[in-house]
């Protein structure tokens, strides 16, 4: 099948010129995306990505010996890169041999006074933010009677003061979502810093004497970093469905880990990790630990409502956003928004519609009815890296419809992982504690004849699962593709050192959790690995893909401990099955009947439909083409082989993933990666740059 139009044309179906293609929906009712056809039009992509991508973002250089001059003008290409993230001011900090900049979006403190890079009052420190600070005041009081002066009212002040007073263990007394740098001028030196669970990104690339950071891959390569692909991050993306850190898509360039603070001084950068969870006491009866959870659950809550802009939430009816929502509505009056696919049985919108008349918001239903090829070209727009999960499709769409209302958003992310809601992967968990020898019984029950034609327990799975060391299941549970499948893909020597990067990819959150209960250390590699590269990756973008910013108030960090040092039983039950046990009698009293003990619904879109009647033909189109910009990254052979099965005889998500990998390397423009055309040239063929960063022309100039 031919496309009439080139795809990156789609990218423009969501703007906010006049006869454009926007959503029409009231303040009381339902959205709907996409309810009938529109034609095509091509937009510039400077407007396209203007009207789509505003949010915070940071961004700087230290390169001793360079003075300020030379500094202002990478920086500045920098900002640029990062100006859709800020709406509300863009400011820069230049010195010989230090450069910082900060695009804003105000959500506390909104005058000219919170507005960054910040400096002390005699001018030796220097800092910029992105995120938020939730105990910012009670940290504020504390500082304020130790003697410091405040001369504003921003969150990020605070960031300042507590250095000079605690210096780089300043840290551990912040409680959000953030990613900072601070320049100590008499020291030299620069401290980076990602909150305890990732939800904020930040990337860092050494290259000779110099440090690039930036919140966006991609303003790095405006700034001077190299940009070639890397090909142990492909490996790994084709792997999982997403770059975990440290890796990043560009060679050389890593991604600060959750809890990691890293410090440049004297041409080194030593990383380090400032938090690990602590067991917490908690109440020996459950109904007592549930009052508990409940209590730091509202706390947790209310300090995610501080906000001086309007705060809304996303509700799709589950026992986690849903819990949120009710403790929210408790304090303030919310509206709230949900994705809804009509006619499929994916369709949440009845169930969340439930929930928003129990608890009396004003709720936004958003019937999702866009082209599906629309809707991928344009979130891939929005993605600094590779990203072939698909909810972020959805997520996507709603949070555009949220951004028309507020400027902040509460969600339900993280209650799978912190609670135990994965319950197949947390039952295998619990079998490996119980069971000596789970590997011999699974070989013995499939010896056993299927109860029903066609049909097997799942037990003899989940026992083999459970007989595997804690990386080799982080791989069997998460892989999208075989190992067989990736040997074809990439070659055998890119396969071996493919397969070990994915199993070091685990190794520190198993070592930090060596110790406890198998259903503990389950919970807290999804904690540390998972969920910060996949789901709040996801949420990040796509939110901040229209200015909007996703609060996430089950990733307190009291929270997280509480859960960790419940007994295992408390979260998981194996038989009967049942996740999220105590949150589930936390949140009880709040919810209306039903909601507790329904099973659990992935947040997803109908992938199989779409990739039957949207996307196979779009693959068909561009992936398997001469001129593909997969070609050299992936065999093509090996390609077009698993195009040719069926969809009952693979993943579908394998040539999803590869099909989103083709889209974002071909908005790329000038970039470069090894092993094709002699290892360096640009990729032919390059569509206007209507990426991710904002940037209107390609990487290298």
């Amino acid at each position: 099948m031919r496309w009439p139009e080139p795809w990156w044309t789609y990218w423009g179906m969501w703007t906010s010129a006049p006869g454009s293609h926007r959503p029409a929906w009231s303040m009381s009712g339902n959205i709907e995306l996409g309810d009938r056809p529109q034609p095509r039009r091509r937009i510039s992509s400077r407007n396209a990505c203007r009207r789509r991508r505003k949010m915070c973002g940071i961004a700087g250089i230290v390169s001793p010996g360079r003075p300020a001059a030379a500094l202002t003008a990478p920086l500045g290409r920098m900002c640029a890169a990062l100006r859709h993230r800020g709406p509300d001011g863009t400011g820069t900090y230049v010195a010989d041999g230090i450069a910082l900049g900060h695009a804003r979006l105000a959500i506390i403190d909104l005058s000219q006074t919170g507005h960054q890079p910040m400096t002390n009052e005699d001018g030796s420190l220097h800092l910029v933010v992105n995120g938020e600070i939730y105990n910012y005041r009670r940290l504020r009081a504390d500082l304020q009677a130790r003697g410091h002066a405040f001369h504003s009212q921003s969150d990020s002040e605070v960031v300042l003061h507590l250095y000079e007073e605690y210096g780089d263990d300043c840290l551990r007394h912040l409680e959000g979502m953030f990613a900072l740098a601070l320049w100590d001028s008499p020291r030299r030196k620069l401290l980076l810093a990602r909150d305890r669970f990732g939800i904020k990104p930040l990337y860092v690339a050494q290259q000779e004497e110099a440090l690039y950071f930036a919140s966006e891959l991609l303003a790095l390569a405006r700034g001077g970093a190299a940009a070639e692909m890397d090909p142990e991050a492909l490996y790994a993306y084709m792997a999982l469905s997403y770059i975990p850190a440290p890796l990043s898509a560009f060679r050389g360039v890593r991604k600060l880990l959750p809890a990691e603070r890293a410090v440049w001084a004297k041409g080194q950068l030593r990383p380090h990790t400032y938090w690990a969870p602590q067991a917490v006491p908690v109440p020996s009866d459950q109904g007592h630990a549930a009052e508990a959870l409940a209590q730091q659950l509202d706390a947790s809550v209310r300090t995610h409502l501080v906000s001086d802009v309007p705060v809304a939430a996303l509700l799709s009816g589950g026992v986690d956003s849903s819990t949120v929502v009710a403790m929210a509505q408790r304090h303030t009056t919310l509206e709230t928004f949900c994705v809804s696919f009509p006619g499929s049985g994916l369709d949440e919108g009845p169930l969340a519609r439930s929930v928003a008349s129990h608890l009396g918001t004003k709720h936004h239903e958003v019937a999702l009815h866009l082209d599906p090829v629309a809707l991928l070209s344009q979130a891939v727009a929005c993605m600094d890296e590779p990203f072939a999960d698909s909810s972020a499709l959805p997520t996507f769409a709603v949070c555009r419809a949220a951004r028309e209302v507020a400027k902040v958003v509460l969600s339900g992310d993280g209650g799978d992982e912190v609670f135990g809601g994965y319950t197949g992967r947390y039952r295998v968990a619990a079998l490996q504690a119980t069971l000596p020898r789970p590997g011999r019984i699974a070989a013995m029950l499939r010896r056993i004849p299927p109860w029903r034609s066609g049909q097997r327990s799942a037990l003899p799975t989940m026992l083999e699962l459970s007989s595997l060391t804690d990386v080799e299941r982080f791989v069997a549970e998460r892989q999208i593709t075989t190992a067989q499948d990736r040997a074809a893909l990439f070659g055998t020597a890119q396969h071996a050192a493919g397969e070990q990067r994915l199993r070091e990819i685990p190794t520190a959150a198993i070592r930090q959790a060596a110790d406890w209960h198998p259903v503990h250390r389950s919970l807290w590699i999804d904690i540390a690995t998972s969920l910060p590269d996949d789901m709040l990756t996801k949420v990040d973008r796509m939110s901040m893909a229209h200015g909007l910013e996703v609060r996430v108030p089950l990733l307190d960090h009291h929270v997280v401990e509480f859960a960790l040092s419940l007994p295992p039983a408390w979260l998981v039950s194996p038989w009967p099955v049942e996740g999220k046990r105590l949150l589930r009698q936390a949140a009880g009293p709040l919810l209306p009947p039903g909601i507790l003990d329904r099973p659990k619904q992935g947040f997803c879109v109908p992938l199989n439909v779409w990739l039957r009647d949207h996307y196979l033909p779009l693959f068909d189109d561009l992936c398997l083409s001469g001129n593909a910009s997969i070609n050299g990254l992936v065999d093509r052979q090996a390609v077009t082989a698993l195009r040719q099965l069926p969809l009952s005889q693979r993943s579908r998500e394998d040539l999803y993933s590869l099909l989103v990998l083709e889209l974002w390397i071909r908005g790329l423009g000038g970039l470069r990666h090894p092993g094709r055309h002699n290892g360096g040239s640009r990729v032919p063929d390059s569509p206007p740059w209507v990426g991710s960063c904002g940037m209107e022309g390609p990487i290298a100039e």
